[in-house]
Order: C-alpha cells, then structure tokens, then sequence
C-alpha cells in the first residue's frame, strides 16, 4: 500500500484525512514540522503531504528544507492550504517538485491527486544508461547486470547527476549532491569520485576529468 505523511497543525485535519483515505494510503500523521522531518528521514514514504499554513515552521519552509537535505531521495511533495490566498498557490505551484491542493478539494479528486503523482514517480523511477547498468532512484541503487553496485548515497547521487552524460561542472555537483547552502571542499568531492570510479569500473562507463570544465559520464562502448 502506499505509504503517505501527512504534516499538519490541526488535528482535527489529521483525523479527517485519516478517516476518508486510510482505505487508500497507509498514512502516518504529524503536526509538528520538526518532528514530520525526523519521520521522513526514516519513513521511505511514497509522497509527503503537507499543510501550507503552519505556526512555527511554513509548509513552504518545510519544503525547502527538505527538498536541500542530503538525504532527499526525491519523494514527491503535495502542498496544501485552505486560504485562499492565490499568492500562496502561484508560490506553490512555482516549486518543481510539488502539486498543490487548494479550499474546498474533495476527498475523492485528493486521493487522485496522490496516486498520480506517485504513479508518475514510479514510472520515472528507473533511469537506463545503457550496456546493462541501470539506476533505481526509488531505491537509490545502480545495478550492472542485476546486481548492486553498493554505492553510497552521495556516489549514486553523483552517478545521476551525471547520468544525462552532459559536462557538468564541480559546483553542479555540489548543488545537486548536497543542495547550493553546503560547502563541500575539493578532498570531499574527489574521494566520492575516486569511489564511484572504483564501483563502476565493471561497467563500461566511466566518470572523465575534463581539465578546469568538470566532469562527464562517458561509456567505453558506442
């Protein structure tokens, strides 16, 4: 069943969510924004669902936060407010990760709203490089011929960013590993690569040094 977190002040929300979706969706509730980030971390959730309108800690905040944390694994995100403030949708609606809920949804068109966009994140949960390797981003592994490669977090997020075999420079590494606020020095970054080079050296493709541009995915193989 697919697994939801539900983030919301009101309690009275919570419980009325619960009642007419918990048929759908496994759901755990939080109204704490602090707490909801410690049972994302550890949840493996397939959306998170979050109120806009928090005391403390926006919904807003709360995305930001997440979505820039060096655990992130892409899990899709669903905003919602009861305002309605269009300011507050346009903003929402502007995040690239996120669909929005608006006043006086029903139930019905938000259980659909949740199955595609997990629906949408499992059919794009699989990139195909080619030459049998394969990353699962649902499960944050590469597999060559079908077995796992073992790679660390930080390594296969590399390998992703890296997977459209476009030049990509240190600092779109950084940002893409470990969000643009992080300060990741050169001894950092080069032991990940040297491990990633090591992991993958069964494979066809390898992580090329282009002289003061970046980086590239490139495969021994046309």
């Amino acid at each position: 069943m697919t697994k939801i977190l539900y983030i919301d002040d009101s309690q009275d929300n919570l419980t009325r969510f619960e009642e007419k979706l918990s048929s759908l969706f496994d759901i755990s509730s939080e109204s704490s924004p602090e707490k909801a980030l410690d049972l994302a971390k550890d949840g493996r959730f397939d959306l998170i669902l979050m109120d806009v309108l928090m005391p403390g800690k926006s919904g807003l905040e709360l995305y930001h936060e997440l979505v820039n944390s060096d655990w992130y694994d892409g899990v899709p995100v669903i905003l919602k407010s009861n305002s309605r403030n269009e300011e507050v949708k346009l903003e929402a609606l502007s995040l690239t990760k996120t669909d929005f809920i608006s006043f006086g949804m029903s139930y019905e068109e938000i259980g659909l709203r949740i199955q595609n966009q997990v629906g949408k994140r499992a059919i794009s949960s699989r990139v195909i490089l080619g030459h049998s390797l394969i990353l699962d981003i649902e499960n944050i592994q590469a597999l060559y011929e079908g077995e796992c490669l073992g790679l660390t977090k930080q390594e296969f997020k590399i390998l992703k960013t890296l997977s459209d075999k476009k030049l990509k420079s240190k600092r779109d590494l950084v940002s893409s590993v470990w969000g643009e606020s992080h300060f990741v020095d050169d001894n950092n970054i080069n032991t990940h690569l040297v491990n990633l080079r090591k992991k993958i050296e069964i494979t066809s493709f390898r992580v090329k040094n282009i002289r003061n541009k970046g980086f590239i995915l490139d495969s021994l193989k046309s």
